[in-house]
């Protein structure tokens, strides 16, 4: 089990004051952007799980409590310690998501001609798929309408002119998915 009183260099009886004053000397000292060693890392977050440990009042009863008593074993210590990681871990990954978010929603709100360019290339592309679906999906059925004028061993099959068609109505669903469908979703 993790002394945390140890690793932030007060007694037990330390005040929060006394904690965190250890905190910000020993962070000052092993923080990464000022300590290159590699351990300092390693340290620096430990320091940090240290002292949030110790600052949550509720926590440091229960520890010291578990600490005098050595009612629980290594074991069941090691567990509890494990979770912590985990539990830091994602407040950090969250942390880190938050602040993407953040900082693309800001971007896109600086920059209000960037938005247009790219609802202007949206529509320029979404008319393409409508004149192909056009191109593809009537002119088949113009073509095929011009053929059953021919003699019955000239024309071409059916399906012939089938598969365009479908093809187009491919490119019109497309079209419909990216102009409303996601259009939509990008501008609640």
């Amino acid at each position: 089990m993790k002394n945390y009183y140890q690793i932030l260099g007060v007694e037990r009886s330390a005040t929060q004051h006394e904690v965190r004053k250890a905190y910000r000397t020993l962070a000052k000292q092993l923080h990464p952007d000022v300590n290159s060693n590699e351990n300092a890392r390693t340290k620096f977050i430990e320091v940090h799980q240290a002292y949030e440990f110790l600052m949550d009042e509720a926590q440091r009863r229960n520890y010291d409590k578990l600490v005098s008593e050595e009612r629980i074993s290594q074991e069941e210590l090691d567990k509890r310690e494990l979770i912590y990681k985990l539990w830091v871990e994602h407040q950090q990954r969250q942390a880190v998501r938050r602040t993407a978010m953040e900082s693309y929603h800001l971007a896109e709100e600086r920059n209000p001609f960037e938005k247009k360019f790219w609802t202007g290339i949206n529509l320029v592309y979404n008319i393409l798929f409508l004149i192909l679906f056009v191109y593809m999906t009537i002119l088949p059925w113009v073509n095929y309408a011009n053929e059953l004028e021919l003699q019955p061993d000239k024309q071409r099959h059916f399906i012939y002119f089938l598969m365009p068609s479908l093809t187009g109505c491919l490119f019109l669903g497309y079209a419909y998915y990216h102009w409303f469908i996601v259009r939509d979703e990008n501008n609640p």
